[in-house]
């Protein structure tokens, strides 16, 4: 089945114009056409039915003037006989014929047909030659005795006129009575039915010859071929042309006589009868119509107004512009399309102005943590500088302590050869006396160099306290980003949705949500790129602390240990100061300070490890300090793109009046 193709139309009030117009016009003709042609119908069945009662008149008058006769004829036939119609009474038998005649003016002759052949008749000769047996009306009374027979149409021999005759045979069935009834009575009551304003009434008889007609004389053949329709039933109606003009014929049959009485009328009588009803049709849809058409362009005005004013508030939005008031004045379905529209102004307003506060807020927070990230990149830098002097520090320690270990290896040599050179006691008491101030000042030397490495250790433990407090705060303020790139996100995601329902209206406002989308995405992903690596300056720090704290372990041990040296070195210089009164005991007092020797050089071998110690942990603790200026310097570059973004964002939000 092909499909209606309805032609396209771009605007909406053409298509409700159209489709007005195809619902008022459509049925206004289906309607107007179906009520003409039930009014033709309506006013054919009246006509034909017209017909048909006319036809009843005119069939009711033959069987009111044929009936009596029959009567009359059988009460006639009744008084005469073989013996009263005797030569002799002729005279008599005229008069009351004639008087009969009289009485009824419709009868042209009364007549009595006697089996010789002679014909009684008043006031009439038919000639010696005529023989009433040879007669039609006279044979078939014959044949069928004692009932009145109804003859064809035929012309009287008196009057040349066109009659029927009703005969019956007398009593004794031997002579035949008959009446003539003139046929110009039924002519003149067809006259008088009218058919129609054209139409006209006519009878024939059972051979097909006309009774009466208009037109056509009484007597003659009815040669048109659709006459003969009329014979094939009762009753009923057909349609015929006649001179080239449609006609409609209805019929009947007269049931005592067998004749046909039809009458028939132009078709075109139909349709100028329905023609005011088609009239008026026309101007009940015209009317119809306009009032219709002025119905219409309300309804039309009322639906496309309102959606026009909607559409310039969208065109407004669109560009931007959210101050824009609509107006909705009305309760229906365009109403409730108004108020979407205002409450998705509403949102969008909302939107966009929390879009705006946390563009703010994430500016702030970027600029915050990008000052964070400075000052902790400037700790880090002065926590690594102070790394870097510790282990310069340390290498120096590492240095004196084993200078120490060999000045302690040589006074240990210088011990044995006091034992084997004793004569050499003097010099070399003095000599180790010296060496003893001097490593007394090497050991000083290292306790203050290990205080100040104490003191550098506790001011870096500090700093890195610091640093791990400053990155907690760093990861407070990368929750509040995430939290406010998701948010952003939701935001983005409500503004696509309001964006989705306006259609084609709010892909401007879609492509906004996307691109804030996008910056929440990347604000999101950097909070958490920022967040992994203050996770693992954590850890660096932590480690840190713990390397510091057994730096500073390390550094008091060594503090300690210094402090023993020193203590053993001026004991040696008091031995040594009490080496010349006691020469005596030179043997003895070298073999203690040999011992004492050999004590001191394995407390200055444990320094020399715990300086290499200190040394490993201090260039540890630079590393991670480095580690941590490089993720400090990663951060402030995250801080600087996330501000960024959040000037894009407030760029774009700008455009936007609300």
């Amino acid at each position: 089945m092909r499909k209606l193709k309805l032609p396209k139309i771009g605007n909406l009030k053409p298509k409700l114009i159209f489709a007005f117009a195809f619902i008022l016009i459509l049925p206004s003709i289906i309607i107007g056409t179906r009520s003409y042609m039930a009014a033709k119908d309506a006013i054919s069945t009246d006509l034909l039915d017209g017909i048909e009662d006319n036809l009843e008149v005119l069939n009711m008058s033959i069987d009111n003037a044929i009936k009596p006769k029959i009567h009359d004829i059988g009460k006639i036939t009744d008084q005469f006989n073989e013996a009263s119609l005797q030569k002799e009474n002729t005279k008599q038998i005229e008069d009351y014929l004639e008087q009969y005649t009289e009485l009824h003016p419709e009868v042209e002759s009364i007549y009595i047909g006697l089996a010789d052949g002679s014909l009684i008749i008043p006031n009439a000769d038919v000639g010696a030659d005529f023989d009433a047996t040879e007669r039609t009306w006279f044979k078939e009374a014959v044949a069928q005795k004692g009932n009145a027979i109804i003859s064809d149409p035929y012309v009287s021999v008196t009057t040349n006129d066109v009659v029927v005759a009703i005969s019956q045979t007398t009593s004794d069935g031997k002579n035949v009575i008959g009446i003539d009834l003139k046929l110009s009575y039924l002519q003149e009551l067809a006259q008088i039915i009218n058919i129609g304003q054209d139409g006209y009434a006519l009878i024939l008889d059972k051979n097909g010859k006309f009774i009466v007609h208009p037109e056509n004389e009484a007597g003659t053949d009815a040669k048109e071929s659709f006459y003969q329709n009329m014979y094939s039933d009762q009753a009923g109606n057909f349609d015929y042309e006649l001179n080239g003009q449609p006609k409609v014929m209805g019929y009947t049959t007269n049931e005592l006589t067998g004749w046909k009485v039809a009458g028939n009328l132009y078709t075109s009588e139909i349709s100028k009868a329905a023609s005011p009803i088609l009239n008026a049709t026309l101007a009940v849809i015209v009317i119809a119509l306009i009032i219709g058409a002025v119905i219409v362009y309300f309804i039309i005005r009322s639906i496309v107004t309102p959606i026009k004013d909607l559409k310039e508030k969208a065109i407004t939005i669109s560009n931007g512009d959210l101050t824009q008031s609509i107006e909705v004045r009305t309760t229906d379905e365009i109403g409730e399309l108004g108020q979407a529209f205002i409450s998705m102004q509403d949102n969008l307003k909302t939107l966009l102005h929390n879009i705006e506060q946390n563009a703010e807020q994430v500016a702030s927070s970027a600029e915050q943590l990008s000052a964070s990230s400075e000052e902790t990149t400037a700790v880090t830098e002065q926590v690594s500088t102070s790394i870097q002097h510790v282990s310069a520090s340390v290498e120096k320690q590492k240095d004196s302590v084993e200078a120490s270990v060999l000045a302690l290896n040589e006074i240990s040599d210088g011990a044995t050869h006091i034992s084997n050179f004793s004569q050499e006691v003097t010099e070399l008491t003095q000599e180790a006396t010296k060496q003893a101030l001097e490593g007394g000042e090497s050991v000083g030397k290292i306790v203050n160099q290990m205080e100040s490495i104490h003191d550098s250790v506790l001011e870096s433990n500090k700093m890195i306290h610091s640093l791990t407090d400053r990155s907690k705060q760093v990861d407070s303020i990368l929750k509040i980003i995430t939290g406010i790139a998701e948010q952003t996100n939701l935001l983005s995601l409500n503004a696509s949705i309001e964006a989705a329902r306006a259609g084609e209206h709010g892909k401007g406002f879609a492509v906004v949500a996307n691109e804030v989308k996008k910056l929440a995405e990347q604000s999101r992903e950097s909070a958490k790129d920022i967040h992994d690596i203050i996770s693992a300056i954590q850890n660096d720090t932590e480690n840190t602390v713990k390397i510091m704290s057994q730096v500073t372990q390390e550094v008091n041990n060594g503090m300690n240990i210094s402090n023993e040296a020193v203590t053993k070195f001026y004991g040696i210089i008091d031995t040594m100061n009490r080496v010349t009164p006691q020469m005596e005991e030179v043997s003895a007092t070298v073999q203690q300070v040999s011992a004492s020797i050999h004590e001191t050089t394995d407390r200055v071998n444990e320094n020399a490890l715990l300086a290499q110690g200190n040394a490993a942990a201090s260039e540890e603790v630079a590393a991670s300090a480095e580690q941590q200026l490089a993720a400090m310097e990663e951060i402030s570059a995250s801080a600087h793109a996330l501000t960024k973004m959040a000037e894009e964002l407030q760029i774009l939000i700008s455009k936007y009046k609300y």
